[in-house]
């Protein structure tokens, strides 16, 4: 079977403590990863849980998007923010949503 490379971006650190850990466990970042590759794929899901923690603070997770925006070299206006914090308070997320999209594709 042919091999291809995964480029990821994260923090530095994270990777480091990550690394060390793996290597403590007998294993390596590499072979975790296909690991996971493969758990998506046999169960067609997300292997684990992905939630927010109840005492996630609003700014907390303005601040987390924030910032794996910039890991991506896409930044968030002033306005970006607003929107977002406006979605988080919305009591109809999908309604607040279509509205959302139908102002951006009349622009």
């Amino acid at each position: 079977m042919a091999k291809t490379f995964l480029q990821v971006r994260t923090d530095e650190r994270d990777k480091e403590q990550a690394s060390v850990i793996l290597e403590q466990l007998g294993t390596n970042l590499s072979s975790v990863v296909n690991m996971l590759l493969k758990q998506i794929i046999m169960t067609k899901s997300i292997p684990f849980e992905v939630r927010m923690s109840k005492d996630y603070t609003e700014k907390e997770k303005t601040e987390e998007v924030k910032a794996s925006m910039e890991m991506e070299r896409l930044t968030l206006t002033e306005e970006d923010l607003e929107l977002l914090k406006q979605y988080q308070r919305a009591a109809d997320k999908e309604k607040f949503r279509e509205k959302i999209l139908a102002e951006y594709t009349e622009a």
